[in-house]
């Protein structure tokens, strides 16, 4: 484990970025609430340019870390990245058990997304239907346009959820494939 500030001018390489290398992992912490940076303890940092990140050799070893980072303080999110840095979306995500239903891959956050969305479909379609069954020009205007909005917005909704899948989908994956390279390769002494 190592405390690496994010920039150091008098440091040489001076991003934190050139100092990660491959198989090694870097947790950042922030404030659940205000998702403003934190460090490890979940204190803020008084000046931006003190913002540092925790580098760990391994992905179990920043997992037990942030584990028990979150578990200390209930109101900070810990993000994990590889080697590729913020290129990528974290390979984990960690919060209070207490917070983790407003993330939004929860279940419980897609499911009600969905029900929105499908409330918004069947509103929507009798709302254009009835502007296309009406034959007074000034009568279907409002019910077409708002039958339309809803419609996008449910779409928009729909959309958000594939996403939110894909994306944990591939963050699955690439956590896979972590742990499979850390088996097959044998750590240094």
């Amino acid at each position: 484990m190592q405390i690496l500030r994010l920039y150091d001018p008098a440091r040489r390489p001076p991003g934190w970025m050139q100092i990660v290398k491959p198989g090694q992992f870097a947790l950042f912490a922030k404030d659940l609430d205000s998702d403003v940076p934190c460090d490890a303890d979940g204190r803020r940092f008084a000046d931006p340019a003190q913002g540092s990140c925790v580098v760990f050799d391994g992905l179990e070893e920043a997992r037990a870390f942030g584990e028990a980072a979150v578990a200390r303080t209930p109101a900070m999110r810990v993000d994990i990245f590889d080697a590729a840095g913020r290129a990528n979306p974290p390979l984990l995500t960690l919060v209070h058990p207490s917070r983790a239903t407003e993330a939004d891959s929860h279940p419980r956050i897609q499911r009600r997304r969905r029900l929105i969305a499908w409330a918004l479909i069947a509103t929507g379609l009798p709302l254009i239907g009835f502007a296309c069954v009406e034959r007074n020009d000034r009568d279907i205007i409002l019910p077409a346009f708002v039958g339309i909005n809803m419609i996008l917005a449910a779409a928009r909704l729909l959309w958000f959820n594939l996403a939110v899948r894909e994306t944990e989908r591939v963050r699955q994956d690439r956590v896979r494939q972590h742990d499979a390279t850390a088996v097959t390769q044998p750590r240094d002494p």
